[in-house]
């Protein structure tokens, strides 16, 4: 009998979606949460991103520093398969005072599905906010580790709801 790889996607797809439905339910002292999408491009591929993102403040660590969860699903275009990139990451957003810049650093984990298979990554993902209001820019790079090493550059946008 042939061995399958769609048992591990579907248990992969249900982990994700059980982590933002969590994160959706989770109160938050910091704000409001948010959603959005960015465009993005594989610094190492050239691979094109297109991709929706929430982001839910968890706790105030500091005065200045918030962590919070970032879930997001990307479609990913390249020369090889299309595929789907499915990551949670817990960025650290520091908040510098009278400043609209808030750089973000911290650590994740992804879910890449490729052709029927599916591969779990380390990312380690930094950037900038940029604090607008109620709509948030953001400009990030996320480094994906195991089974290779992949650099992505992403811009976004998300929106306070």
């Amino acid at each position: 009998m042939e061995r399958t790889h769609t048992p591990r996607i579907t248990q992969a797809a249900w982990f994700c979606l059980a982590l933002l439905l969590g994160a959706a339910a989770t109160p938050s002292h910091a704000s409001a949460f948010e959603l959005g999408g960015h465009l993005g491009v594989g610094l190492d591929e050239g691979s094109i991103h297109l991709g929706g993102d929430g982001f839910f403040p968890i706790a105030d660590v500091s005065p200045s520093v918030r962590l919070a969860i970032w879930p997001s699903a990307a479609f990913v275009i390249n020369d090889g398969p299309d595929g789907v990139l499915i990551c949670a990451d817990f960025p650290f957003e520091f908040e510098i005072a009278n400043s609209i810049v808030s750089p973000f650093v911290g650590p994740g984990f992804g879910v890449g599905i490729f052709n029927d298979d599916a591969v779990v990554k380390l990312n380690i993902v930094g950037g900038v906010f940029i604090d607008t209001g109620t709509v948030r820019p953001f400009a990030e790079l996320a480094l994906r580790f195991i089974d290779g090493t992949f650099v992505d550059l992403l811009v976004g946008v998300l929106v306070e709801l």
